[in-house]
């Protein structure tokens, strides 16, 4: 037990989610509450007894975050909606607690996986595993960081009238903005080539642990499938991109598998830009400023294209429903080997090797961290 307390404590760290490994308490049931605390607080014994829950996260988050949090609060003092679909999706919104009463606290967290304490501090649950805490922490992050910019935005004009959001009145902080490099990737994926089955699974893991170091995707989101020969290997559903090890399923193209019941929810926009493109490598990840830049502008509708520079935005929904990505994403795919999912993510391909998909989606990042900056005049 406290072995995976470690591990995620090492993750929230690595990822920059908090500056410190000080600055978190992770807490861990099983026949009692493990934590690298010596005291276990009342409050979190509380929670425990009272929430329907095996682990627990109470941390300070990076300044940068704190930061966001301090001025998404003056005008969402008691919740905090993001806008992007996998936010809206999994955590819906955040409650934003006004005291830190025990009751106070775990009537939010029965509404909600995670919460912002008086402090800013987040506090994030997991119903049974601490790997769940981790992604709710995780996702409350990125939520808040996309959440913020894009309000910014589009509370400068870019939603052209369209009032999308309660926090449209949010002044653009070049202090905010300042704390932040331009994204670069801490190492790229190998150029090999797989010719097996065991070079494709080794270069997908790597690339996987590339993609989440250098912080295009976070969280347990994002995928990443390669094709060879008469079948697609690709993440199965809520892999985390850098633990991919067995879990990778291998799906056939002619459909005579069913191995794809666990695959991941894009499966089928894999298969079909692999149709349009023929390219073998396919990676989706949710970089932050592809994401902002994404949602600058009116709210797009299924059918509608616009474009940042030379990448095309579309809208669609997870999955292959009606109004799903498999739809449009593709078509666009086949344009550039590139697009943006609106308030989604990034996709991109290589023909053969996964260091072009990834180059690409680093570029992109970098172009639409160019263009927030640009708005901003900073």
């Amino acid at each position: 037990m406290m072995e995976t307390i470690e591990k995620y404590l090492g993750k929230l760290v690595a990822q920059g989610l908090v500056d410190s490994s000080e600055d978190a308490s992770l807490f861990s049931m099983d026949d009692r509450i493990y934590s690298k605390d010596e005291n276990i607080p009342q409050i979190v014994e509380y929670l425990f007894k009272t929430l329907n829950i095996t682990s627990l996260i109470i941390a300070r988050p990076s300044r940068l975050i704190l930061n966001i949090i301090g001025e998404l609060k003056k005008v969402c003092p008691d919740r905090i909606a993001p806008k992007d679909s996998e936010s809206i999706t999994f955590i819906h919104d955040i409650p934003v607690l006004q005291d830190m009463d025990s009751k106070t606290i775990a009537t939010a967290l029965k509404r909600r996986k995670g919460c912002i304490a008086t402090d800013g501090s987040i506090i994030a649950t997991g119903s049974i595993t601490l790997e769940q805490a981790f992604v709710v922490f995780s996702s409350i992050c990125f939520a808040l960081f996309v959440k913020y910019f894009s309000d910014v935005l589009n509370s400068l004009g870019g939603s052209h009238g369209n009032v999308h959001d309660e926090c449209t009145v949010i002044e653009p902080s070049s202090t905010i903005l300042g704390m932040i490099g331009p994204p670069g990737p801490i190492r790229r994926p190998s150029l090999v080539i797989p010719e097996s089955e065991y070079d494709v699974i080794s270069t997908k893991v790597d690339t996987g642990k590339a993609t989440v170091e250098s912080g295009l995707v976070d969280s347990f989101f994002g995928n990443i499938s390669y094709t060879l020969d008469d079948y697609m290997y690709i993440s199965q559903t809520a892999a985390a991109l850098d633990e991919l090890e067995g879990l990778i399923d291998k799906v056939a193209l002619d459909g005579s598998s069913t191995n794809d019941i666990t695959s991941s929810s894009e499966m089928g926009s894999h298969l079909r830009i692999h149709e349009l493109t023929l390219d073998r490598a396919i990676l989706h990840g949710h970089p932050k400023f592809s994401v902002i830049m994404s949602m600058y502008g009116k709210p797009m509708e299924l059918g509608e294209k616009r474009y940042l520079g030379d990448i095309p935005v579309v809208y669609g929904r997870v999955g292959a429903g009606k109004k799903g990505l498999v739809h449009v994403l593709p078509p666009a795919m086949q344009e550039s080997r590139a697009a943006i999912a609106y308030g989604h993510g990034t996709f991109t391909s290589g023909s053969e090797s996964f260091l072009d998909a990834f180059d690409k989606m680093l570029y992109i990042e970098n172009a639409c961290f160019e263009m927030l900056k640009g708005l901003l005049s900073i």
